[in-house]
């Protein structure tokens, strides 16, 4: 269902509360963004007896939503929606909030809530919403039409979560939302649009699934190392209604033969096998691959091994710059071994810019493409 607040504009002041500011409520509230972060419509607009069915509808109606955000989570941001109503009311007889919010609180507050380590240790389904491409706005930023119907993507995960059975993986990072940000784009499109691509610690499958469903790749290969994470990916394969013919979740240790049998059978006729029966590649992708300078010279060699033995092309990477020296000893180590990295002029907007895959940038995130030389 999908309710805007255009049948609720307030035009008295000659300033129109429209469609993005409600739709990116949404969306953050699905991607679980703290709620301290969330981007509320203001309160007049909000007390407005039509934005508070909306509210309820597209945010809170359980029966006919899905997926749905942790029992947590959805408390806090109904407290807050409520103290922002309450705030609101400058006419008692005419303004109130809603028995459908009212009940919903009622119903939240009285279930037993996980504790905080229960909470981040539990996966809960997760919905990311695209930014809208530039292209497709109008001339007041706002999304056209044909784009109000977003596109989304559904993974398994903690979004509190940092370590979990000894791997990151259980969680997209800001680095990903920053290079499918940067897919969602008309240029970054252009980079797998009808190419067979590769994810290297594809962690939820976050990316993958987005270039599966959205972005026109011939196959798209999710690869990690970690059994319980292909698991995770193929539950959300099904969910997201990936077609099998190109998407494929393979476990893969860096050093040994990647192998798409070791998830399910190679189809005949799968788009990434080449005509000698080989896996080949055009383009691999990695978002926070280069977080510890121990795992350098591995990352090196699975690059050779991919230009070497897989046929690809370029490797584009999103990389979070929290430590300057681990960085440079890739870039040395990139040097060394005859790769040219370039640095692409693609940077995140300001979070109060994003319209989807929000994400912080207050640590700069930077993308790179890596070729061989010569």
């Amino acid at each position: 269902m999908s309710l805007g607040l255009s049948s609720v504009e307030d035009d008295s002041d000659g300033q129109n509360d429209n469609y993005v500011s409600f739709d990116k409520l949404v969306a953050q509230y699905f991607q679980q963004v703290e709620p301290h972060l969330l981007e509320f419509p203001d309160g007049r607009t909000m007390i407005k007896s039509a934005a508070q069915s909306a509210l309820y509808q597209r945010m809170f109606n359980e029966a006919a939503l899905w997926p749905i955000p942790p029992l947590n989570y959805r408390a806090r941001v109904l407290k807050n929606i409520l103290s922002i109503l309450e705030e609101s009311i400058s006419d008692p007889e005419e303004d109130e909030i809603s028995d459908d919010l009212m009940e919903c609180w009622s119903t939240l507050v009285t279930q037993p809530k996980p504790s905080a380590l229960q909470q981040a240790q539990q996966l809960a389904y997760v919905k990311y919403t695209a930014p809208v491409p530039d292209a497709d706005a109008d001339a007041d930023g706002t999304p056209s039409g044909e784009h109000r119907a977003n596109r989304t993507i559904i993974t398994c995960e903690s979004r509190g979560l940092i370590l979990s059975a000894g791997t990151t993986g259980f969680r997209t990072w800001e680095a990903a939302l920053h290079l499918g940000s940067f897919l969602s784009t008309p240029a970054g499109q252009a980079l797998v649009r009808g190419k067979r691509v590769i994810e290297l610690g594809a962690g939820t499958g976050f990316l993958s699934m987005f270039c599966a469903k959205y972005l026109g790749v011939q196959s798209m290969v999710a690869t990690d190392r970690e059994l319980g994470l292909i698991q995770n990916i193929r539950d959300c394969m099904r969910r997201n209604e990936l077609d099998p013919a190109i998407f494929h979740p393979s476990i893969w240790e860096w050093g040994t033969r990647l192998s798409l049998t070791q998830c399910e059978p190679e189809d005949e006729g799968d788009a990434a096998v080449s005509g000698s029966g080989d896996l080949a590649f055009d383009v691999a992708l990695g978002a926070d691959l280069i977080y510890d300078v121990d795992l350098v010279p591995l990352l090196l060699s699975t690059f050779r091994d991919l230009f070497e033995n897989y046929h690809l092309r370029e490797f584009i990477i999103a990389a979070t710059l929290r430590n300057q020296d681990t960085f440079q000893t890739f870039l040395k180590a990139c040097q060394m071994n005859d790769f040219q990295v370039e640095c692409m002029p693609y940077q995140s907007p300001a979070a109060e810019m994003q319209t989807g895959f929000f994400h912080s940038t207050s640590i700069p995130i930077r993308t790179y493409r890596i070729t061989r030389r010569g």
